[in-house]
């Protein structure tokens, strides 16, 4: 277990004094997979760079599973940090060195044999789906085959904990998505504790079983990530929330704006919904309470987390005010979370 407790830390700089991380608790459960989630600068790096005693607290303790980490030295901090692996946004490989080199580094520095190197750089690389690429070197590889090189040489040394700071910011949406399902496979199979630092709301509703928001050094809302997404209360996690949701572009705003231009009677609502709630025909039962309301589906998304599907709708609804009113209440009666985009 982690625990972040009343961890603040200041950097001294020239003529004045920079709180990176401020007041934060956190707590971490074993074989969990945690969210960190904000803007650059929020401070989230620095506080996980506390964990494996690269950074220490200005006021605070950081602990795992007891020991304070500010006060581990020598052996005792070398001993804690090999049970933590790290994933980077980029790979840090060594290039003149081939993939299953690469992998046997940390483990020669470990002083462990030969023949066990060997052996185990393989299973890693099997692991990671690189089998067959053993003596390819780094320029060989795509972005991502790179990063699971990355994840491969993270786990070398039978982590307890593994921390992925941005490591898919760097990669296309396709390449994204596989690197975080080998992190819930791996988290899975091996039953490692992972911290998944990113500003990606996508990389957090997908693996990510609990989160907690960062903005200027403090954590300002936390959580299981079902109740993040479906009752934010900061507006900077509901700005993080709708990242991801209808409406996001640019054309569905101007269509949208056109509707609101056309039917000013009318009102646009968003629907939001999870669990079983995604798969039910809530909005034609609705319609079926309402016969004289019109109701016009816009656009739509459905959302797999760890704990189920997250479902948007946005819709229009036209016809009398009182109508329409009262079909906001029907669908709140449906357990259905309701937000007013545009009210006639």
């Amino acid at each position: 277990m982690i625990r972040f407790k009343d961890v603040s830390k200041v950097f001294q700089l020239k003529d004045s004094q920079l709180k990176a991380v401020n007041n934060v608790n956190l707590t971490i459960d074993d074989g969990d997979i945690f969210g960190i989630i904000g803007y650059s600068g929020a401070g989230k790096s620095t506080l996980v760079r506390m964990l494996n005693g690269l950074e220490t607290p200005t006021s605070g303790s950081v602990e795992i599973n007891g020991h304070d980490i500010a006060k581990l030295h020598g052996k005792e901090l070398r001993d804690q940090q090999k049970q933590i692996g790290m994933i980077f946004q980029h790979f840090n490989l060594l290039w003149s060195r081939t993939i299953i080199e690469n992998l046997m580094l940390p483990l020669e520095l470990a002083r462990i044999d030969k023949s066990t190197r060997v052996a185990k750089a393989k299973k890693l690389i099997e692991l990671v789906g690189l089998k067959g690429r053993e003596n390819d070197y780094p320029s060989e590889l795509s972005g991502g085959q790179k990063q699971r090189v990355g994840i491969a040489r993270a786990l070398a040394n039978d982590p307890k904990l593994l921390i992925s700071d941005e490591a898919t910011s760097a990669l296309d949406p396709q390449t994204t998505d596989e690197i975080l399902d080998l992190l819930v496979k791996i988290n899975h199979d091996l039953g490692i504790s992972i911290v998944l630092i990113t500003h990606e709301m996508h990389a957090i509703r997908k693996v990510a079983r609990n989160i907690a928001v960062m903005q200027d050094g403090s954590v300002v809302e936390k959580g299981s990530v079902s109740d993040i997404f479906n009752h934010p209360k900061q507006p900077i996690t509901k700005r993080f929330v709708s990242e991801n949701d209808a409406p996001n572009t640019k054309d569905t705003t101007m269509a949208l704006d056109e509707l609101v231009n056309r039917y000013p009677n009318g009102s646009i609502i968003k629907l939001t919904f999870n669990g079983k709630r995604s798969q039910s025909p809530v909005v034609s039962q609705v319609a079926k309470q309402r016969p004289d309301l019109e109701i016009n589906i816009i656009e739509g998304a459905l959302h797999p987390t760890q704990a189920g599907t997250i479902g948007t709708l946005v819709i229009q609804l036209l016809g009398d005010p009182a109508e329409q009113k009262k079909a906001l209440e029907d669908f709140q009666t449906l357990k259905v979370e309701t937000e007013v985009l545009s009210r006639g």
